[in-house]
């Protein structure tokens, strides 16, 4: 049989080299990459050993990082509430003290010297209210809302003022949630419980350049932008609109005319955007994704010929200009204003200012502790009494400013329910209330059965004088607040104003005051209509104030209304422990998910000692194998030389 040819290949000694050294490298490598995992005690130190294993630990410990804020906010969140619930406890306490110092001096056997000595308790019981009111927490006053470096609470106008902000502070209590975590003094006291609010509507006019974030529909409902399609009906006339980049109403007549002006004509009129159709009928429509014609109000889904008229609200803004107000016939702010607060008066000159914000600095920079602001639905100007224990009232100052504006707090819409801090107007049914007599001896009975409003007295009054033949009329003061009677009559007698059948109209219209100086001709009422802000400081401070005027009185209705703020402080209580649970309920889940997470990390890059420690030994046995291998290998012979 033929035998086949032998291939005798020599393994070079180079080669023999090469491949105990690569053989070394490598049992190294795994021998070196051994001892690490056994000094750190994780399965690999590089992403390279395990590329999948490593990006899923820097994904979980991304979590972890995020999971490690979300607690640490929650600790934080705690830590506030357990303070702010111990401040709440320590009112509540307060004001349990200050409603049994109340119900131990109504009686008729209590000294006026020992009233006097219940109202420096009284007194030092505010004092310590208002210190829990500024208590801090790492150096953030706690019932300041978002105003955390300022004290809430200041003594001002007679009173106390709050000067915090009214705003929330808030938690990230998980990746995606935020909650409330404070209390404002607002809340805490019914600090801001009293004001003057805007009983006009501004009405500002819209113009071409009003901005759209100024605007709502006829729902109340903000515009929002994308395009609209306006389109000839039975014909291939077809028009986008693209409104997105719009800023002003002017904005959005310019792109419908410059797009379809061929079809359509568009124009800014009193109440909203007017499209006339001048190429046949039209429909407007929103895109499949849109709704600024809806939300403008020129939706038509029906082809139509008629003009499209929309109905547009503007609201007030900082920005808005006085000149815009008043559907465009503006404010006269000539006469400005006449503020009081407390014991001080202030004539607020507003006859430089030619927007909204130019109104409410010059209000606010008064030093009246009074906070003005453009109300919440946008359409006229609120004005707070930031402090506690003081009258606040608006009035004429001899112009119609105060009327224009809405602010005047007493005017001829006023309810007599709410004058005299709500207590209204006391009349006899069915008779006569007061009777007005002029210098010339005529007097005139009024009967008030009837009225509702400060406008109602004024004309009863002056209907019941024509009736009667007197020449004496009523009207509301031009310079202050209140009710004023001008005699026509001639003669040498005195103007009065008396009662009728013990009727307390006189002293709740206040009325029942005399002219200055017997000439007068006219007699002007007190303000009856001044707000008070209705908080627990202002119940502790008429509570101190009844007790140093020995008024049994009034210290029973401030006890009253001292222990009607014990209940309010109980509900807030409550409020604030539930708000403390939450928290620690998500401390608590907050703590498991970081287990879990770093528990799954555990699992993915802690080593197994007992696979390491038997790979390791491998890889010492492979390594002195071949060390031992390579030795022997690689003595030189004769053959070597062949």
């Amino acid at each position: 049989m033929p035998l086949s040819a032998l291939n005798l290949t020599r393994v070079s000694f180079t080669q023999q080299t090469d491949s105990m050294l690569d053989s070394l490298r490598r049992q190294s490598t795994q021998l070196l990459r051994g001892q690490n995992q056994l000094a750190t005690g994780q399965a690999f130190n590089v992403p390279s050993e395990d590329p999948a294993k490593a990006a899923q630990v820097l994904n979980l410990a991304g979590a972890l990082g995020r999971q490690g804020q979300v607690l640490e906010n929650l600790r934080h969140a705690t830590s506030f509430l357990d303070v702010t619930d111990n401040a709440v406890i320590e009112i509540a306490q307060l004001l349990a003290d200050a409603h049994a110092i109340s119900s131990q001096n109504v009686g008729s056997l209590v000294s006026s010297e020992e009233r006097e000595a219940a109202a420096e308790l009284i007194a030092d019981i505010v004092e310590q209210m208002v210190t829990v009111g500024n208590r801090q927490f790492n150096d953030v006053f706690i019932f300041g809302g978002r105003d955390t470096k300022n004290a809430p609470f200041v003594d001002a106008e007679g009173g106390i003022a709050f000067v915090g902000d009214t705003g929330d502070i808030f938690a990230k209590v998980s990746l995606l949630d935020q909650e409330s975590i404070n209390l404002t003094g607002d809340q805490l006291f019914g600090a801001l419980a009293s004001s003057v609010r805007g009983t006009i509507d501004l009405s500002p006019q819209l113009t071409s350049d009003s901005r759209l974030d100024e605007i709502v529909n006829a729902d109340g409902e903000s515009i929002g932008l994308g395009q609209l399609v306006i389109a000839r009906a039975g014909d291939a006339d077809r028009f986008e609109v693209d409104l997105s980049a719009a800023d002003t109403l002017g904005d959005i007549v310019n792109a419908i005319n410059e797009v379809a002006g061929t079809v359509v004509t568009a124009a800014l009129s009193d109440t909203g955007i007017m499209l006339t159709p001048t190429g046949g009928a039209i429909t407007v429509t929103d895109t499949s994704t849109g709704r600024i014609a809806r939300d403008l109000g020129l939706l038509s889904d029906q082809a139509t010929t008629g003009q499209i008229d929309s109905v547009l609200t503007r609201r007030v803004t900082r920005t808005t200009r006085i000149a815009d107000l008043a559907d465009g016939a503006g404010i006269d702010l000539s006469g400005g204003l006449l503020i009081t607060n407390g014991g001080k008066s202030v004539e607020i000159d507003l006859s430089t200012a030619e927007t909204a914000q130019d109104v409410l600095n010059e209000i606010n920079n008064a030093g009246l502790g009074v906070r003005a602001l453009i109300n919440a639905a946008g359409n006229g100007i609120d004005i707070l009494n930031q402090v506690s224990g003081s009258n606040l009232s608006i009035a004429e100052n001899g112009g119609t400013t105060a009327a224009e504006l809405g602010l005047r707090s007493l005017d001829a819409t006023t309810r007599l329910s709410t004058l005299n801090f709500g207590a209204g107007v006391e009349f006899e049914e069915g008779r006569d209330d007061l009777q007005i007599t002029g210098k010339d001896g005529s007097s005139v009975d009024i009967n008030l059965d009837g009225a509702q409003t400060i406008g109602d007295v004024v004309d009863l009054i002056n209907t019941a004088a024509a009736d009667a033949g007197v020449s004496v009329t009523a009207e509301l003061t031009s310079v202050g607040n209140g009710i004023r009677i001008v005699d026509g009559t001639s003669g040498s007698g005195v103007l009065s104003v008396s009662r009728l059948n013990l009727s307390f109209a006189i002293d709740d219209l206040g009325l029942s005051v005399q002219v200055s100086d017997p000439a007068d001709t006219e007699l002007s009422g007190q303000d009856v209509s001044a707000v008070r802000t209705d908080s627990v400081l202002t119940a502790l401070l008429d509570l101190e104030e009844a007790l140093r005027n020995d008024d049994t009185q009034e210290i029973t209705d401030a006890g009253t209304r001292v222990s009607g703020f014990i209940e309010q402080v109980t509900r807030v209580q409550g409020l604030v422990g539930a708000r403390a649970k939450a928290m620690q309920n998500r401390q608590s889940q907050t703590d498991a998910a970081i287990f879990s997470t770093q528990k799954l990390m555990s699992e993915i890059q802690d080593l197994d000692y007992a696979e390491a420690v038997t790979v390791f030994q491998q890889a010492q046995t492979a390594l002195q194998a071949t060390l031992s291998t390579g030795t022997t290998s690689l003595n030189l012979s004769l053959i070597n030389f062949l």
